[in-house]
């Protein structure tokens, strides 16, 4: 399946996105958001099986992060996000002659937030949410931000202590280039404040829950983030979501448990089809 890559500029920031075109004729669209330490290239095992649904996928890096543009200044509130990513799927209805199409919205971790603002900005554009692991209200350890800052620069720039946090997330060992593929990032000018302050937008959780959307949760049994409370703000959020638990996953299930992840999207959007 293959992939373009793509840029579209927004208030002088550079996003970087790719467009997966399904090989069978095109029935759905969907959106695939990653966390900060996903990037595009990290929902690769879920291709294969969109591209059989008929699914034109879309994956884009957030603003600051992967391949996006790094300003210290990137936005990282989930309003101005939303307004950023319907810019995106806008322009790709366009290029695809077809304008104003339902959008199933696929997001992992604290970019669930953000998918949340897209459907409550235009609930008539979103066929269903589909939420991986969300993360509405992230428990910070209370540190200053130097100390902070300090904790980034010595987790990042050290392969293995790099390896050791995320691992510890995922539950699992991950190979080295998907590991590079998170890190790498990570290390650019203005990368360190980008990822502060998302840390401290992500510890709000929003006030705007679900809607009348179609929604699916999709949680890790052995996921560190799923805290108390952060679960309890996702019940307040998705009060009537269709929940499921995978009991042996961590926090990056489109790496260690694809297959689950591709079975339940199978479902989802046939049955919402």
């Amino acid at each position: 399946m293959a992939e373009e890559s793509q840029f579209l500029t927004f208030m002088g920031l550079r996003v970087h996105f790719a467009v997966a075109r399904p090989e069978t004729p095109l029935k759905n669209r969907v959106l695939l958001l990653g966390s900060p330490l996903v990037t595009t290239f990290h929902w690769r095992k879920l291709l294969p099986e969109l591209s059989q649904l008929g699914c034109l996928t879309v994956m884009v890096d957030l603003p600051g992060f992967g391949l996006s543009d790094c300003f210290e200044a990137a936005p990282q509130d989930h309003d101005l996000r939303a307004s950023i990513l319907w810019g995106i799927l806008d322009y790709v209805d366009r290029e695809s002659g077809a304008p104003m199409s339902l959008w199933h919205l696929v997001a992992h971790g604290s970019a669930c937030a953000t998918i949340l603002r897209m459907a409550n900005q235009y609930p008539d554009s979103a066929k269903s949410l589909v939420h991986l692991c969300p993360t509405f209200a992230l428990d910070l350890p209370k540190r200053s931000r130097e100390a902070m800052s300090r904790l980034y620069d010595a987790t990042v720039r050290s392969e293995a202590r790099f390896r050791a946090q995320i691992e510890r997330f995922a539950g699992y060992p991950l190979a080295d280039y998907v590991l590079d593929r998170m890190r790498r990032p990570l290390l650019r000018p203005g990368a360190r404040e980008n990822f502060l302050r998302m840390l401290r937008r992500a510890a709000i959780p929003p006030e705007e829950g679900m809607g009348f959307c179609p929604t699916m949760a999709l949680w890790g049994g052995r996921d560190p983030l799923a805290s108390e409370r952060a679960n309890a703000e996702a019940r307040r959020l998705l009060p009537d979501a269709e929940t499921h638990a995978l009991k042996s996953a961590g926090h990056f299930p489109m790496e260690t448990h694809s297959r689950a992840i591709r079975d339940y999207l199978r479902g989802w959007i046939r049955y919402n089809d």
